[in-house]
């Protein structure tokens, strides 16, 4: 494939992609056709994941980007390169962040602070340097429903909270709040706004993740792989919807979160009390 040819392709740029769901997004974006620009903070990993895409997807452009969500400028570089090297985007993914467990009296401001600064500030960052470059593409894209797209990866917590994880469940419901307004002001730039909740996924979550998680909590060895959530992903982004809740469980969660919040509430409590040994 020529270079001209190259250029015509999708580009995507997926944060947190040194693992988890966005590493398995690579691939995927790229079989699907993108160019794919991914980024984290450790770059070995990029790197691989880059070596392993292109042996896989010769013709796609895959460009790995260390980058740190948490920084004003580690971002605007990041965005900068992009900019220089297609000088266009039509989708971008904000998966960067990490859990935190705890209980709110226990656990450290500093650490409330730290989580909403990478989960929710970070997407905040990525997504206003990204809008201009989605107009452009929505511009361009003047034949379809959506022009670009912006996929959010939240959590089953981000539309109901549990207990022991008050800051990671905070975060991710401000990134609802942040995309239910982002939602509407890009409406009629054609810019869609879709928000992926998955529930238990198999991830580095937990490894990742600050402080102890309760014994009491699901195994990850039991829910989703990262290659399921990056597939839905894709699909969000191929037909943009409010929200996507996966697994059948996550779903009746939420409907049952709307209907009658007290069940959920008693079921909460019981997983708390069993936490505690109560």
């Amino acid at each position: 494939m020529n270079p001209s040819e190259k250029s015509k392709r999708p580009v995507v740029f997926i944060t947190g992609a040194s693992s988890g769901i966005g590493a398995a997004a690579v691939p995927i974006f790229a079989a699907a056709g993108y160019n794919v620009v991914f980024s984290a903070r450790r770059k070995e990993r990029l790197d691989a994941i880059a070596s392993a895409a292109r042996t896989m997807f010769p013709e796609a452009q895959l460009i790995p980007l260390v980058c740190d969500v948490n920084s004003d400028a580690a971002v605007s570089a990041a965005f900068a390169t992009l900019r220089e090297r297609f000088g266009k985007l039509d989708v971008l993914i904000n998966n960067a962040g990490y859990g935190v467990y705890g209980s709110v009296e226990s656990t450290p401001i500093e650490v409330y602070r730290a989580n909403m600064e990478t989960n929710f500030f970070g997407t905040v960052r990525c997504t206003r340097e990204a809008i201009p470059l989605l107009r452009a593409a929505a511009v361009a894209n003047s034949t379809k429903r959506w022009g670009a797209s912006i996929v959010m990866v939240s959590s089953f917590v981000g539309r109901r909270a549990v207990p022991l994880m008050a800051p990671y469940c905070a975060s991710k419901f401000a990134m609802e709040g942040f995309s239910e307004s982002l939602r509407v002001e890009l409406h009629d730039e054609r810019i869609a706004v879709s928000v992926v909740n998955p529930g238990v996924t198999q991830t580095e979550f937990v490894d990742s993740a600050a402080g102890t998680r309760p014994g009491s909590f699901l195994s990850p060895e039991g829910g989703m792989s990262s290659e399921e959530v990056a597939q839905v992903l894709l699909k969000a982004v191929r037909r943009p919807s409010r929200n996507r809740y996966l697994t059948s469980a996550g779903k009746m969660g939420i409907l049952v979160q709307w209907l009658a919040p007290s069940i959920l509430d008693s079921a909460m409590l019981s997983s708390y009390r069993k936490a505690r040994g109560t």
